[in-house]
């Protein structure tokens, strides 16, 4: 299936696709990396193929710097950018370790639009959302505030 470029052009999450027309005349809308791939490889690239920039740079379109893995070992590859951090707990002030997993499902979620608090436990994430929290961080807040008049 060949394939004409209409336009190249960069989304909202920094990517570059390309606005392709096939040879009936039906629209596409595939990664411009993945094309510049094919072409240089003189074939259409499998659906378990990903394209990957050497030097995690989406504007880096150059084709010394893409290389093509699978799907799975490529995502490997990006799972692994976030590290073991030290985190404090914004319930209880406590320091608890906040593992890479845990920050690859927490950018992951928040990518999708949910909100997401670095607590320690359960049980401080649970508080969060509560009426009866926000009342007593209120309250907190206000003797605070009290406490500074005076």
């Amino acid at each position: 299936m060949d394939l004409f470029i209409k336009k190249a052009y960069k989304c909202r999450d920094g990517r570059w696709r390309a606005y392709c027309v096939d040879e009936n005349g039906k629209p596409h809308v595939i990664s411009y990396p993945r094309i510049l791939m094919a072409k240089k490889l003189g074939r259409p690239l499998k659906p378990e193929e990903d394209v990957h920039h050497k030097d995690e740079n989406p504007d880096n379109n150059d084709l010394s710097n893409l290389e093509i893995l699978v799907h799975g070992e490529h995502q490997k590859q990006h799972s692994r950018k976030y590290k073991d951090t030290i985190e404090t707990c914004i319930i209880c002030g406590a320091k608890f370790v906040m593992k890479s997993d845990k920050w690859t499902r927490f950018y992951v979620d928040i990518n999708r639009g949910r909100t997401r608090y670095l607590t320690c436990s359960k049980s401080c994430s649970g508080k969060v959302g509560s009426h009866s929290y926000k009342l007593l961080y209120r309250m907190e807040n206000r003797l605070k505030e009290v406490e500074l008049l005076w």
